[in-house]
């Protein structure tokens, strides 16, 4: 299992696209509550990003494992795409919506909007 580690975070490094067009990625997220450990979450990614004028875009998706600490690993699918606006010449703005299939419960919707100052 460490070597499976190493190998994502070495896809992690270079997970993020620098230019416009088709991308792969993995992350990996580890949950503590304190110093107790309680779950991983792999997350593999292919996406497309790009601009049309001054607004950019996203699509990406892909599957979503998560490996509990003592309980059984489990995989599902998610699929995502958001929107880039500017605002002014320093402010931009960000949206994206995230769906994420949940194995017979609920299905999970996210929302993010986030503001920055461009560049």
């Amino acid at each position: 299992m460490f070597k499976s580690l190493i190998a994502v975070a070495a896809a992690s490094a270079v997970s993020t696209p620098a230019f416009a067009g088709f991308y792969l990625g993995v992350d990996t997220k580890s949950t503590f509550t304190g110093s107790d450990y309680s779950a991983t979450e792999f997350t593999g990614k292919v996406g497309y990003e790009g601009s049309l004028t001054s607004t950019s875009y996203f699509v990406e998706g892909g599957p979503v494992t998560t490996s509990p600490d003592g309980g059984d690993t489990s995989t599902e699918f998610f699929v995502a795409g958001g929107l880039g606006v500017p605002i002014t010449d320093s402010i931009g703005a960000k949206v994206s919506l995230k769906y994420e299939s949940n194995d017979g419960g609920d299905n999970k919707y996210c929302l993010l909007y986030t503001s920055d100052a461009a560049d």
